[in-house]
């Protein structure tokens, strides 16, 4: 018997009803789209020891891996120590920087140096009154903290304190312990007002601040209250200006073209744990794909405040698979290079087109075994899409 291609893989009918070209098992081999079998590349062991969470960027420029407790880039450098073993660190490149988290722990790299991502928010100071220039009146008074970059922290709930004429105020003040966090800004208000105004900026070092004005300076608004750093996820992503942390069931986007504030009051709840976001920036129709551990979907609206999740699946997305591949792997190849998002689900290998549609390639042929999580690499070189999914 002469076999001149195979078809792949097969399970949706019992063996002795296949075709001549259909497998049941496919170890270590390659089907090419003419149908010839060959054997897979094989590897070089580069270093030993168990490892987990590889990811380089599109470029090939920049590469991260996990061992242990310790977050190592490719060539080995250690780049933060500490992390919680075991967990698995999602990544996403934004301009120069990549944002990193693992549920539990964040981080930005940043110039090749490991930094938090955003800043905590310090506690509303401590106020007594003095002597000073200011007019009587009800004040309302919080404060930031400024990185060494210029980045300022959200700020807390104000305070409020009442001033008598020709008084002033001393404030106390924390210590951050970060050391890339250089000085603090204190903020207030006008005399009965609510808006609040940088008023002093002082080191980081300093315990106490005065401020004895007559309030007729302040003038810079507070832009950051209620803001604060993302919460620690497990899948960052962007689209159109805001960065998105999914936690749990819920996505959370940072402020426009903010990517270290996040007002977690604006989270987009979904049907189940988020597995999935892709965006697709398209002419034929942009928007994002997204997948829980229940569903598949897309978001449609403007924008975050006006987000609604639309089910596409009834069946859900396996989280660490999705790629952005060559358009040209899809179908007769008339989507050309456009890049496109392919996913595994729990039904099979799944595209997101243009037009927002979702089209399952394998569930006609191949069911898959549920499971929880699974890892995904496109090779632009061969035109290559792997999936695996982990039992």
């Amino acid at each position: 018997m002469k076999l001149a291609s195979f078809n792949g893989l097969r399970n949706d009918i019992p063996v002795e009803r296949f075709g001549e070209a259909d497998l049941s098992v496919a170890s270590n081999v390659d089907i090419d789209g003419s149908g010839a079998i060959s054997r897979r590349d094989g590897y070089v062991i580069v270093t030993a020891g168990a490892k987990h969470s590889l990811w380089a960027d599109e470029l090939g420029t920049i590469g991260m891996y996990v061992s242990g407790t310790v977050l190592y880039s490719i060539a080995g450098v250690a780049l933060m120590t500490g992390l919680t073993a075991g967990l698995p660190m999602a990544y996403h490149r934004e301009l120069d920087r990549v944002y990193f988290s693992n549920g539990t722990q964040s981080g930005v790299l940043d110039n090749g140096v490991v930094r938090s991502w955003g800043l905590p928010v310090p506690p509303t100071p401590a106020v007594t009154t003095t002597v000073g220039n200011m007019p009587a009146g009800s004040y309302q008074f919080t404060m930031t903290y400024f990185r060494n970059d210029g980045q300022e922290s959200g700020a807390a709930l104000a305070g409020r304190i009442t001033v008598s004429e020709g008084g002033g105020l001393v404030f106390t003040l924390p210590v951050s312990s970060d050391a890339t966090i250089t000085q603090k800004g204190v903020y207030l208000s006008t005399p009965n007002g609510d808006t609040k105004y940088l008023a002093l900026v002082v080191p980081n070092a300093q315990t106490t601040a005065t401020y004895t004005n007559d309030a007729k300076e302040l003038v810079t608004p507070l832009v950051t209250q209620f803001l604060s750093a993302p919460p620690a996820g497990v899948l960052i992503r962007s689209y159109r200006g805001h960065v998105y942390v999914a936690v749990g069931d819920t996505l959370y986007p940072s402020e426009p073209y903010a990517y270290e504030l996040f007002d977690l009051r604006k989270g987009i709840p979904l049907d189940g744990r988020v597995t999935l976001f892709e965006a697709l920036e398209d002419v034929d129709g942009s928007g994002i794909f997204v997948g829980t551990d229940r569903t598949c979907g897309i978001l449609v609206g403007k924008g975050p405040a006006d987000f609604e999740y639309v089910k596409k699946t009834g069946y859900g997305a396996i989280i660490g698979t999705s790629v952005l591949v060559d358009g040209s792997l899809y179908g007769d190849g008339s989507l050309g290079e456009r890049r496109i998002p392919m996913w595994l689900t729990v039904q099979g290998v799944c595209v997101g087109l243009p037009r927002m549609e979702i089209r399952n390639l394998t569930r006609a042929r191949y069911t898959m075994t549920p499971s929880g999580r699974g890892a995904g690499v496109f090779n632009p070189q061969s035109n290559r899409l792997i999936l695996t999914s982990n039992l």
